[in-house]
């Protein structure tokens, strides 16, 4: 029960933040203008400054072999859930104008602004990490190597399907994104003596530079939640339906199905030596196969000029149903974590 409180109250901390940004949004205060200023300041400054701080701390040489099962699970995981929403699709009969939003929806999940402030939660909160004070930022740490494979993925793949063209004509620009960047430059911190002596150490001459960075980062997670809110809080066009077959296969496919592949993937990696003996690393690789979609989605759809109604709704309806999915999964994940 105790394990049950903290999964819900680590979900519903989150979920408070996220109505926040709901008010501010239909209040007009978190009105469209301010929040693409706002995103453009988490995704080029304040995002970008968090995985460096993290990675420049926490990767090494050492740890890198380990963690690239998280590269491989970014892509299993997104061909799995795109694999079972084109099934689902069909099991469903989700119209056919909708068919791609709902199979890219469950193949791409919110990567890094649900799961790194739960698992922050989750660190400070739950007795496993009690006496592991380096939780936290080791979760940050194994997101950001996590998204080095996922954002390629969203803007390669998800960008490309949902706009009906082929990936031919997207912009590099959008691939090679300031996350991306910083962090191979968190990376490079990290295994490079030279840098991790000059930057990086607790005396290095420039440690003033990862200090400063870590405090850029200090607001993403609420800025990131707010601006989720506000875009779920859009008023959409009257006239636009989204049937209640389209729902269904993407809450099974994305809040359902996803999960039980991440835990059975993660327990399978983590009994056969392939992934670190590490509590925290289990709880990533489950996490991230179990988050709601991806809130890039609606920003791609409205670049496109097309579908934005529909996956608005699929995005209401997928992170309302994922307080109690998400509850119930890190209860089950905490649980075989903890070895229990």
């Amino acid at each position: 029960m105790s394990i049950f409180t903290v999964s819900f109250l680590a979900v519903f901390k989150l979920v408070i933040v996220i109505l926040t940004g709901v008010w501010l949004g239909r209040s007009g205060i978190l009105n469209k203008p301010a929040r693409e200023a706002l995103s453009k300041v988490i995704i080029k400054v304040m995002l970008p400054s968090l995985l460096i701080v993290s990675l420049g701390q926490n990767a090494s040489i050492n740890n890198l072999g380990k963690w690239s099962v998280l590269l491989i699970a970014a892509v299993l995981f997104a061909f799995f859930g795109f694999i079972i929403g084109s099934l689902l699709n069909r099991l469903f009969r989700v119209p056919t104008s909708l068919r791609r939003l709902v199979s890219v929806a469950a193949s791409l999940g919110n990567a890094s602004y649900l799961p790194m402030p739960l698992l922050a939660t989750i660190a400070a909160g739950a007795p496993l990490f009690a006496q592991d004070p380096g939780a936290e930022s080791r979760s940050i740490a194994y997101i950001s190597v996590y998204l080095i494979c996922h954002s390629p993925l969203l803007w390669l793949f998800g960008y490309p399907l949902l706009s009906g063209k082929s990936w031919r004509e997207i912009s590099w620009r959008m691939i090679a994104n300031p996350p991306l960047f910083a962090s191979g430059i968190g990376l490079l911190l990290a295994v490079a003596p030279p840098l991790n002596r000059l930057i990086v150490q607790p005396d290095a001459p420039l440690r003033v530079l990862l200090d400063a960075g870590q405090l850029l980062s200090a607001g993403v997670f609420p800025c990131a939640l707010l601006i989720l809110g506000a875009n779920l809080a859009e008023k959409l066009p009257d006239g636009e339906t989204v049937p209640w077959n389209a729902y269904v296969a993407l809450a099974l496919g994305r809040l359902v199905l996803m999960p039980i592949i991440g835990y059975a993937f993660t327990l399978l990696a983590w009994r056969q030596g392939w992934i670190p003996d590490d509590p925290m690393f289990v709880l990533v690789l489950m996490i991230e196969a179990s988050v709601p979609p991806a809130n890039n989605l609606m920003l791609m759809c409205q670049m496109h000029k097309r579908g934005e109604a529909a996956i608005a709704r699929l995005l209401l309806c997928a992170y309302c149903l994922a307080v109690p999915s998400l509850t119930v999964a890190v209860t089950i994940f905490l649980k075989a974590a903890g070895g229990n």
